[in-house]
């Protein structure tokens, strides 16, 4: 196998990710970097957790000039969450250099975004409305841009986006370096690649990879009207460390949130629906390992890149054998084994083969005990088994009073002191009365970080949280 200065990287990049502790190049890497290094188009078809933000976003970087003050490369993500998690890679990856990297997307300040554009912005990521907004009001300009991807442009497709796309890259120099990164290939992106890509080169992760050989694979088979009490057996038998659930559609997400909730199963839903707050806050916690079981959409859970996912469970078995491969690559990550599970009717037997002969993969019948559930076992009263990489916080007994005034505090520490939405909510959490659902709206900028807590207990937090952390905290001013 290749090491990265095998694939032509130049020194800076290399000790970035000698200290990042990227020892070897992924197969999406390892093919993709050089292609790109000699500038040529390249289509990638790989998923999350596959390595591909590096394999477009180090090439990308070799060429920025940082003595260049302008846009000169662009990344497109279809959500506000990859956008952030590819900002946050590429700040890593470029640091060596010196180079510029602002992330713009909805939910946040415009102004606050066209001023870190005016600025300097070398390498900009965004998701696809935002940056149309700002080219429309005149704060973007990509004249200069001689590097553009479209990161999971299946998604940007799931959510009508490719006709802004194309907008886009008609406002790039057409002799433009374009990379096109997506899990699947359906027609219109395979049309769009070739309408305003040249000459590209296809790189393909075959199945075997994408599935990950950690990841032991089954199935349930159970009538429709009884999925939801099969799905709760799974939960109790299997007792997962963390569980993604996937639920085809918004309303099937919310209706069986509420059922498992009612049969005494905490979950937490995650659906585009949802506001942008209650997204985040539930990301936040279940990437902070304080919730265990997440129901989610595709759209919706793209983003939660998270080594500590033992299961995925598909409850809605997927409409193509590409997006079963995707999903259940979210498990048996940095060499820890996964467990997939998919429900499925009789009805639904076809379907399951085909994901079988696309993945060359075997799915093998589960079981509990030796015995298939039925919805009898979902009522045993077993309990579910904690999460081991975090030493359990103390929970209170305490009847929640009712929801009352909120304020925010201050924190003079942000993401380039270390610091994480996980730490500042596990800091509050552990040294005050609050518990994590008392911790709302946390962001963590650059140098500052923000939250909201009960206006009664806040003064409490400050004072002590000030004589445990190395860093100013105060309640904002209104």
């Amino acid at each position: 196998m290749s090491t990265f200065a095998d694939l032509g990287l130049s020194e800076p990049l290399l000790e970035a990710l000698s200290h990042l502790g990227y020892e070897r190049p992924t197969p999406i890497q390892e093919e993709a970097i050089p292609a790109l290094l000699q500038g040529r188009d390249v289509i990638g078809q790989a998923q999350t957790g596959t390595g591909k933000t590096a394999a477009f976003g180090l090439p990308m970087l070799e060429y920025i000039d940082p003595e260049d003050p302008d846009v000169q490369a662009l990344v497109l993500t279809p959500t506000r969450e990859l956008c952030i998690q590819v900002t946050q890679a590429l700040r890593a990856y470029g640091e060596k250099r010196g180079i510029s990297v602002v992330a713009i997307f909805g939910g946040a300040p415009i102004r606050d975004q066209a001023s870190r554009l005016n600025e300097s912005a070398q390498v900009v990521v965004g998701t696809v409305g935002r940056v149309m907004d700002m080219m429309g009001r005149h704060h973007l300009f990509l004249d200069k841009a001689r590097y553009v991807v479209l990161d999971e442009a299946d998604e940007m497709l799931d959510l009508g986006f490719l006709e802004d796309v194309e907008t886009i890259l008609s406002r790039a120099p057409s002799g433009r370096q374009t990379a096109l990164f997506s899990a699947t290939i359906p027609p219109p992106i395979a049309a769009l690649a070739e309408k305003r890509m040249y000459d590209p080169t296809t790189i393909k992760v075959r199945a075997s990879t994408l599935t990950i050989d950690t990841v032991e694979q089954f199935y349930v088979e159970v009538p429709d009207r009884e999925k939801p009490d099969a799905l709760t057996a799974v939960i109790k038998s299997e007792r997962p460390e963390q569980a993604i659930v996937f639920a085809r559609t918004k309303i099937g997400v919310d209706r069986l949130a509420r059922r498992l909730n009612d049969a005494g199963v905490r979950v937490k839903a995650l659906h585009g629906d949802m506001s942008q707050g209650q997204r985040d806050g539930v990301m936040i916690a279940f990437k902070g390992g304080r919730e265990r079981l997440l129901i989610a959409t595709d759209v919706a859970a793209r983003g939660l890149d998270i080594t500590g996912v033992t299961h995925v469970i598909n409850y809605d078995i997927p409409n193509s054998p590409d997006i079963y491969v995707h999903r259940i690559g979210r498990t048996g990550r940095a060499e820890r084994s996964g467990r997939a599970i998919t429900l499925i009717t009789p009805k639904q037997r076809g379907d399951l083969d085909a994901v079988r002969r696309h993945a060359n993969t075997d799915i093998v019948e589960w079981s509990a005990n030796g015995k298939v559930p039925d919805a009898g076992a979902a009522k045993e009263p077993e309990q579910p088994r904690e999460p081991k990489r975090e030493p359990r916080r103390p929970r209170h007994t305490k009847p929640r009073e009712r929801e009352g005034p909120r304020v925010k505090l201050v924190a003079a520490a942000g993401r380039r002191d270390g610091l994480e939405p996980k730490d500042l909510i596990g800091a509050i959490v552990d040294h005050s009365r609050l518990e994590g659902e008392d911790v709302r709206k946390v962001r963590v900028l650059e140098r500052f970080s923000f939250a909201e807590v009960p206006a009664d207990r806040a003064e409490e937090v400050v004072a002590k949280l000030s004589e445990k952390v190395d860093y100013d905290l105060e309640v904002a001013k209104r």
